[in-house]
């Protein structure tokens, strides 16, 4: 009898760690579960990230693509996995050339061959740190592509690429203060700059106040200036007031007054039309475009 109670004893106690047994392996199942679909999340995220950054607007396209980082994943398995042996090598191979198009079930055998132990590692490397690392790492990239009227942006020339910059910065953004703009025409043929640069700021500045500093006489007079200012430094032939090294007047394209060779102030010498014309390249032809197009000729002829 008391044999019979020390075996039914032994068989409680084993029936115990037998019912502790299957609650740790289905903790350490839930646990391999969970990390593998947060593991997943990164792509899953990615994908939706890919799909709402898609943009197309005014011969504006801008795309995100995923990349799956192949080659960091291989370089971090090959430096903490054992290599000895062509089917060590051929494991990470499998496992890295399957996992960007069955991310699930490579991210679960990984995961139990390592709570299995049935990857060996190099000397300072174990499983769980090995685990943690892999499966915390995002292992997609986004690439951004950004082109303009079909030209690609790395394509482009410099000038271009910084007229495409002008017009993000301009379409994309809640601003209303000034922007303030260096030489955007640089680069740019001289077609460019009339029929995309000019006419793009003619449209642009109705709803933002937009300052250029500009060589280039279209972008002043073909875009309609409200307001030029023209800067003198100092120099034997052209002097200022006093003696300031740089000195600025401004007014309206319509402010006009023939060149005076007796005034010593070069920049009181003539008027705004006039040091357009003297300054900036092509002008006088830029002035001369513009009254054809408004018939400013057409009128001032018929008075004659």
């Amino acid at each position: 009898m008391l044999r019979i109670k020390e075996e039914e004893k032994v068989l409680a106690e084993i029936n115990n760690l037998e019912a502790k047994k299957n609650s740790l392996h289905t903790q350490i199942q839930q646990f391999v579960k969970e990390i593998v679909n947060r593991h997943i999340e990164y792509k899953k995220e990615i994908d939706k990230l890919v799909d709402s950054l898609k943009v197309e607007y005014d011969g504006l396209s801008i795309s995100v693509t995923k990349e799956f980082q192949k080659e960091e994943m291989k370089s971090f398995l090959e430096s903490r996995c054992n290599l000895r042996g062509i089917e060590r090598q051929q494991y990470i191979a499998n496992l890295v050339s399957r996992y960007d198009s069955d991310i699930e079930t490579q991210a679960y055998t990984l995961i139990k061959d390592l709570l299995n132990e049935k990857v060996e590692f190099k000397n300072s490397y174990a499983s769980p740190n090995v685990a943690s690392e892999f499966f915390s790492k995002n292992w997609y990239a986004l690439s951004y592509q950004l082109s303009y009227q079909g030209d690609l942006f790395e394509m482009m020339s410099e000038g271009k690429q910084a007229f495409v910059i002008l017009k993000l910065l301009l379409e994309f953004s809640d601003k209303k203060c000034p922007i303030l703009i260096d030489q955007p025409e640089d680069s740019l043929d001289n077609r460019a700059i009339y029929q995309e640069l000019v006419e793009y700021i003619k449209a642009k500045k109705k709803d933002r106040q937009i300052v250029l500093v500009t060589h280039n006489s279209n972008v002043v007079v073909s875009a309609d200036a409200e307001n030029v200012i023209v800067a003198n430094q100092e120099g034997s032939n052209s002097h200022n007031y006093g003696k300031y090294k740089f000195q600025y007047i401004n007014g309206a394209l319509e402010r006009t007054k023939k060149c005076n060779p007796a005034e010593a102030i070069i920049l009181e010498s003539q008027g705004i039309r006039e040091h357009v014309c003297d300054i900036l390249e092509g002008g006088k032809v830029a002035f001369e475009k513009r009254e054809q197009k408004y018939g400013f000729g057409k009128y001032a002829n018929s008075n004659n």
